[in-house]
């Protein structure tokens, strides 16, 4: 048995606790599980992800449906799930071919609801980059994505006139001026953080849980804005609820990038915010 050090990603508690040495080691791919329930460390149930070298990598809220075998320990400890493992070495065509700058600009236009178009004229690739984006958004934020050849395009072009198209690192049409490269820094880095990221399976399940997180965090301050019409918020109020809610710190900027999925992707007003006045005139 060998002890790690886990911290609660709600309340920030922490504490050792004991695995089986010989399951992270069998690890094949990625990283191992572990379902830590509540009372363990603290009042809170969340997923510890540890490395084959029993170095715990991230600590997540659970939101992977997964098989999870109890140990002689009573520890739940299971891998990522089948459907990761046997996908992973297709969705590692997505890391090899899918530059950041386009992941980012498909990102954002996912996160404010807008139909896209993506040019890919390598055409074993185009089921792939679906299923990428389905996965990765699964149960969070819908999508609404078609991968064409650039001769498809050009032959249907007048029947995507509502969609943002892109092609590589290029933005092909933008009609509305929703994407501002040189504003879509959230998106850049957690496209970046996953390419980064060697392993494939590691790398899909920190981008699946970055993109929960900001599913959540918007989703919630969507909902205390519809509830609260009649009253005022700043930005700092703001701040103040999400960093309350899920006792981490953000920033400002960060919350204006949840705001603007808030208005686009919940279609709830964000008028009752001030301080954002010049915020959709800017994306």
């Amino acid at each position: 048995m060998a002890k790690i050090e886990v911290h609660c990603p709600i309340c920030k508690q922490w504490k050792k606790i004991e695995i089986d040495e010989n399951a992270a080691k069998n690890v094949k791919k990625g990283l191992l599980a572990i379902n830590v329930p509540v009372g363990m460390i603290c009042e809170h149930s969340f997923i510890a992800y540890v490395d084959k070298n029993l170095i715990v990598r991230d600590c997540f809220i659970a939101d992977f449906q997964i098989d999870v075998p109890v140990t002689n320990n009573s520890q739940q400890i299971t891998e990522e799930n089948s459907f990761l493992e046997s996908e992973a070495n297709k969705f590692d065509l997505i890391k090899l071919n899918i530059p950041d700058i386009l992941m980012a600009f498909i990102f954002r236009s996912i996160f404010l609801r807008q139909k896209v178009v993506v040019i890919n004229d390598e055409d074993f690739l185009n089921k792939y980059i679906l299923n990428f984006f389905n996965y990765v958004m699964e149960n969070l934020f819908v999508i609404n994505i078609v991968v064409l050849s650039s001769q498809e395009f050009e032959k249907d072009k007048e029947n995507y006139n509502e969609y943002l198209v892109f092609k590589s690192k290029e933005i092909i049409s933008d009609r509305s001026k929703l994407i501002n490269p040189k504003k879509i820094d959230v998106e850049k880095s957690i496209a970046k953080k996953f390419l980064k990221e060697n392993d494939i399976v590691s790398a899909l399940i920190i981008l699946r849980n970055e993109i929960q997180k900001i599913y959540e965090y918007s989703s919630n301050i969507a909902k205390l804005l519809k509830d609260s019409k009649d009253q005022t918020f700043t930005l700092k109020m703001i701040v103040d609820y999400i960093s309350t809610k899920y006792n981490e710190k953000i920033h400002v900027s960060y919350v204006k990038f949840l705001l603007l999925i808030v208005k686009y992707y919940f279609e709830v007003g964000i008028d009752n915010v001030s301080g954002v006045s010049n915020l959709l005139g800017s994306l």
